[in-house]
């Protein structure tokens, strides 16, 4: 297993003496809270928090008051009754990995009714409660509450106070606690507030009630006010850590439903902070970006090293606070009727053809499984070929010409890939990208993971399945954030690392830490080095060469390498037009990867380079101007020196028509290439002596 970089591993917590990370100091001070002693989670540039914002604050309590009218539970009467119920835990407070506070809680109040002041029959109860309404200004917000529901209240836990309305907003609190009817209160509940809205809507998700308030008979599970699970996001994947410990409150009950002692056994115990990997800044920026381009889209940064998530947006979105306390029907049907889909999670629910992104990954198996040696390998370029009976054809009307690996990238030339395809067969690119992550659902703390698909060779090899395969059409799916860590492979050259979302948790009163997450190894990659670096040099031209695809997106500092593509893909029975860009920066803490996508409007055909490459450059050439807001650091250059890349070498004016049997199960077929001829693969003792462009 390839070794992390031990700089960029945490030191261990060493107690209340140690060290602690000075950006959590910073926020424990700015909140009025102890320090505790926890060296830097992750320490050097890359974490340094880009202002002091109080990631901790103090955990809120629900007052639950002392009732003694009377007998404790120990010199009770024989007919009353003592119940436990359980008080909900505040949820844990999540934080960005810059310091700023992405989900947290506080006290709601709702109006309450002791039925048993004023009623003394269940008509009267529910001629009360229906009267309330009157007494309060025209748009207060009630429940909906059926007769029955009041007389069963009535019938069951008269003593006990019945909800009227749900969290009252903050413009109809204000003194009302001061002119409320004896027999109405204010009852505390928590509410889940996220301070960020859209910006991480799909990352956290939302809640939602898991039991509503009660009315028949007292059970044996009761609850001081409705207990909340995660719908959606890291809340639904993550709610068990993150709904806290409930307490318990214990309840005396005279045979009329009056509370005569009531004292709390246990505190509720809220879920421990949350620290994600995610760079604030860096996720508003990339929110900004897929906004400007006007269309649905993705974008996923991740460190290649570490496998830390630094952004991960999908647009559109939605503001998870409309969830809080139930969203009306109205307001749903909105949401998920809405034609752009807001409440789908493109970067990491999604599965669409990679298109030519894909081609790196079909070159490393071509390599791997030596049907490519190298660069000097060359295929001719035409503008399209007749595979078994049906015409493929290049995004290039013209001839290219011979080209070994390196310039089919730069130029991203369809038909060499068809042909390096039709020589090894589906067996090698099977096996090499799902070494890079395709076809297996991502580790992420998330819901509906998409794991993309990578088809089984031993169906998919015939020729023109093998023309689809190469160029990451057809069955080839993937999500944004498994094409992100692909190119950390490529990146690192060794491995893909285990995404990192929660990157530590820790203590909810005092910070201390409680878990730190390593990084892992999700998969070892097993590659020559000398392929790989073949591959980058030729992403390298894809940016920075004159004839790559990508060149709107080149850096001076750090250098971009990348690869653009685009694909067809069928949703709600209309085709769409997929534009996508991805790769990596040549850079250290971090080695930032990368893949943007966006989705074309109607019949709108989008070019990689045209649509997509210009949110990745508009992303990462911020970032780099501006390295301490978003925790990078800008390198002193390159890391690499790039092999030249030559062009494409005019076809001989003869050339051999041969019949080929590929390995894998293709079978021996006639194909003719237009625009260039027909030429089986020739390897050169040397690299070739083509001009350069």
């Amino acid at each position: 297993m390839p070794r992390m970089n031990p700089e960029r591993r945490p030191i261990a917590c060493r107690g209340a003496a140690g060290n602690r990370s000075l950006w959590i100091g910073a926020l424990f001070l700015c909140a009025g809270l102890p320090l505790g002693g926890v060296e830097p989670a992750v320490p050097g540039p890359a974490t340094a928090p880009v202002a002091a914002r109080p990631a901790y604050e103090a955990v809120p309590k629900v007052p639950l008051e002392r009732i003694d009218h009377g007998p404790t539970p120990m010199t009770s009467l024989a007919d009353w009754q003592l119940h436990t119920f359980r008080i909900p835990a505040p949820r844990s407070v999540v934080v960005s990995s810059d310091g700023v506070i992405l989900a947290k809680n506080h006290i709601g109040k709702r109006l309450v009714c002791r039925l048993s002041g004023k009623s003394a029959t269940a008509e009267e109860a529910v001629a009360r409660v229906r009267a309330i309404a009157g007494e309060f200004s025209e748009g207060f917000p009630f429940l909906k509450i059926t007769d029955e529901e009041i007389k069963r209240h009535f019938q069951h836990r008269p003593g006990l106070p019945l909800p009227v309305s749900p969290v009252i907003p903050d413009e109809f609190l204000c003194a009302l606690e001061d002119v409320l009817p004896a027999d109405l209160a204010l009852d505390s509940v928590y509410v889940r507030e996220y301070p960020e809205g859209e910006l991480v809507a799909h990352l956290l998700g939302y809640i939602g009630v898991s039991l509503p308030d009660q009315h028949g008979p007292i059970g044996k599970v009761e609850h001081a006010f409705p207990p909340t699970e995660g719908r959606a996001g890291m809340e639904k994947s993550l709610d068990a850590e993150w709904r806290g410990r409930e307490g318990q409150v214990l309840r005396l009950i005279d045979p009329q439903g009056v509370v005569r002692h009531q004292e709390v056994e246990r505190e509720a115990e809220p879920g421990d902070t949350v620290v994600l990997s995610v760079n604030l800044e860096m996720q508003r920026l990339a929110k900004r970006m897929l906004e400007r381009s006007g269309r649905p889209g993705a974008f996923v940064a991740v460190d290649a090293d570490t496998g830390d998530i630094l952004a991960m947006v999908s647009h559109p979105t939605f503001d998870p606070n409309l969830f809080e306390g139930g969203i009306s029907q109205a307001a749903y049907d909105a949401l998920a009727k809405a034609e752009d889909a807001p409440l789908f999670d493109r970067a990491v629910s999604g599965a669409y053809p990679p298109g030519s992104t894909f081609k790196p990954f079909v070159a490393l198996a071509g390599m791997d499984s030596g049907h490519i040696k190298g660069t000097r390998t060359l295929f001719p370029g035409p503008a399209g070929m007749v595979i078994d009976g049906r015409y493929f054809k290049n995004h290039s009307s013209t001839a290219e010409g011979l080209m070994d690996v390196r310039y089919a990238l730069v130029r991203s030339c369809n038909t060499w890939f068809y042909q390096a395809a039709l020589n090894m067969g589906a067996t090698p690119i099977a096996d090499v990208s799902r070494r890079f992550g395709f076809g297996v659902a991502p580790e992420l703390p998330l819901p509906a993971v998409a794991p993309g698909n990578i088809p089984d060779p031993a169906v998919y090899g015939d020729p023109r399945s093998l023309a689809n395969f190469s160029i990451g059409q057809g069955q080839v799916l993937s999500s944004p954030v498994q094409l992100a860590y692909a190119m950390a492979g490529l990146a690192n050259g060794a491995y893909i690392p285990k995404p990192r979302l929660v990157r530590e948790t820790a203590d909810p009163h005092t910070g201390e830490a409680v878990k730190y997450i390593e990084p892992a190894v999700a998969h070892s990659l097993g590659l020559r080095p000398e392929d790989v670096d073949i591959i980058r040099d030729g992403l390298w031209g894809v940016v920075n060469h004159l004839a790559g695809t990508a060149g709107g997106a080149s850096m001076r500092n750090p250098v971009v390498y990348g690869k653009t593509g685009t694909s067809q893909w069928a949703t709600g029975g209309k085709m769409r037009y997929l534009a996508w860009f991805s790769g990596w920066v040549d850079a250290q803490s971090p080695r930032i990867a990368f893949a943007a996508v966006t989705q074309g409007e109607g019949y709108e055909t989008l070019s990689g380079g045209r649509s997509a490459a210009p949110i990745a450059a508009g992303v990462l050439r911020t970032v780099y101007q501006e390295p301490e807001t978003y925790a990078v650091t800008l390198p002193e250059g390159p890391s690499r020196q790039v092999s030249a890349i030559v062009a494409a070498a005019p076809v001989p004016p003869e050339v051999l028509i041969e019949d080929l049997t590929p390995g894998g199960g293709v079978g021996g077929f006639f194909r003719r290439l237009f625009g260039g001829g027909r030429r089986n693969a020739r390897t050169f003792p040397g690299e070739p002596s083509f001009p350069e462009p």
